[in-house]
């Protein structure tokens, strides 16, 4: 059990004990004021929009042992001399130091996983699989960003192995990252077009995605070698990384045979049957990077048969719902891009029925949006959609693109937000309907499966 101090934020973190004692426990750490539990350590981040520090009074009040703030002035202790209070130049950094400083004294494995597509559904089969022979801790949700990582490293108790998501939206935000875990095996999973509008092109989404060896000493990085911009990485990879790869096409270290697919897509590995997704055969892929690294950490062929048969998508991520009259929804509310909304349509095809497509906007793509938006309306026409419905400002694009390739007006309609287009989606759905609904995170569709749930 690694157990860490007020003292190891003064003496590893640049902290300044204001009132308290240095030698409490850190125990769980907590970015927002009002989730605190009992006894809990609060970092008041400064935002966008204000600076978390300034609710150091509710922390306290909502439980919390320690605060870590910036410099406030009027700061009024005179009801908790029982607390520690410590004083940071920059509390975000703070919080990244200590996860660095807690990883450090960490013996045990950290895989680190990223990619355009795919890589929540990887930590999540891998997990599953790690989990039958060690004690695992994992990112949660979509916690893995420049604080949620760091809160996951924070959460470290009696583990064995540490499986973390590392997300991106800019240059030199995995490097972070990477510094931070200092990761032994490193996974990407793709690299499509996502976050393009910030980045510009694939290629420096490539260089961003590679900054996860950057806190590599040696090890290994897996990576997907079907995909036109990974599999020609292998001679840029720093000396002392082994580069093992998986695919479906190209001749790779691991790779499925007897693909069958359906709602339920089967396949077998190397001499290993049965293997079972509840997803198209695009998320072969995650159980195929899985495979390789829980290989390298020693599991039985066996307990990754299972682990991979035993995983189910994470909420919001091709999520199959069944609603009342037989009408199935599937829920892929969670994010989006180009290559991932052409992977919804194909596992929607295995489904039997009138198909109904809500698509809401994809956000981070710049000066690409109207381009990439007509894009997925030509996947759309081309895909035996029956009726379209698309949410936000870029979205209309897709029904303009698909109107132009012959699908009837009558049978396409827009929304400018998810709330406006509740009551009619809800009439136009009949017994029997397929329903897919997806779109970037930040257009909310997940209150609108809530809706309809």
């Amino acid at each position: 059990m690694i157990k860490l101090t007020a003292y190891d934020l003064i003496k590893h973190c640049d902290c300044k004990l204001l009132i308290g004692n240095e030698n409490e426990e850190i125990k769980e750490c907590f970015v927002d004021s009002r989730k605190i539990t009992e006894d809990g350590c609060f970092f008041g981040i400064k935002g966008e929009r204000q600076d978390g520090s300034l609710f150091y009074k509710q922390a306290f009040d909502n439980g919390a042992k320690i605060c870590v703030i910036s410099k406030i002035l009027d700061l009024d202790l005179k009801c908790y001399e029982d607390k520690i209070v410590l004083v940071s130049s920059d509390v975000k950094k703070t919080l990244q130091s200590l996860a660095a400083y807690k990883r450090s004294l960490f013996n045990g494995d950290v895989i680190a996983v990223t990619g355009s597509v795919g890589k929540t559904s990887t930590k999540q089969i891998l997990s599953n699989i790690l989990s039958n022979k060690y004690k695992v801790l994992k990112t949660l949700g979509n916690q893995n960003s420049q604080i949620g990582l760091p809160l996951t490293i924070l959460r470290l108790k009696d583990e064995d192995v540490m499986v973390l998501e590392m997300g991106m939206s800019n240059i030199g935000e995995i490097h972070n990252l990477s510094i931070i875990a200092k990761p032994n095996i490193a996974v990407i999973t793709n690299v499509y077009d996502s976050h393009i509008g910030n980045l510009g092109s694939k290629e420096n989404i490539l260089k961003a995605k590679l900054e996860i060896i950057d806190g590599m000493e040696d090890g290994t990085l897996i990576i997907n070698n079907d995909n036109d911009m990974l599999k020609t990485i292998k001679q840029n990879v720093k000396k002392g990384i082994n580069v093992m790869t998986f695919g479906i096409l190209n001749k790779s270290n691991v790779m499925p045979s007897n693909i069958k697919e359906g709602v339920k897509t089967s396949f077998d590995i190397e001499d290993v049957s049965g293997f079972l997704i509840n997803a198209s055969s695009s998320f072969i892929y995650n159980a195929l990077a899985s495979y390789l690294v829980s290989k390298l950490l020693g599991v039985s062929r066996g307990m990754i048969k299972e682990g991979v048969n035993k995983s189910v998508n994470e909420k919001h991520r091709l999520e199959v719902i069944s609603l009342d009259n037989n009408i199935t929804l599937i829920d892929d509310s969670y994010n989006a891009s180009y290559d991932s909304v052409k992977l919804a349509l194909e596992y929607m095809k295995n489904f039997k029925g009138n198909k109904i497509v809500v698509l809401a906007d994809i956000l981070e793509l710049g000066k690409e949006s109207k381009n990439i938006h007509r894009k997925i309306g030509n996947l759309v026409a081309n895909n035996n959609v029956d009726y379209l419905i698309t949410i936000g400002k870029y979205s209309k694009y897709i029904g303009k693109q698909a109107k132009i390739l012959k699908m009837k007006k009558k049978f396409i309609k827009h929304f400018k937000s998810e709330e406006k287009s509740r009551k009619f989606i809800r009439k136009v759905l009949k017994e029997n309907d397929i329903i897919l609904i997806k779109g970037s995170n930040g257009m909310k569709l997940i209150n609108l499966v809530e809706y309809l749930k």
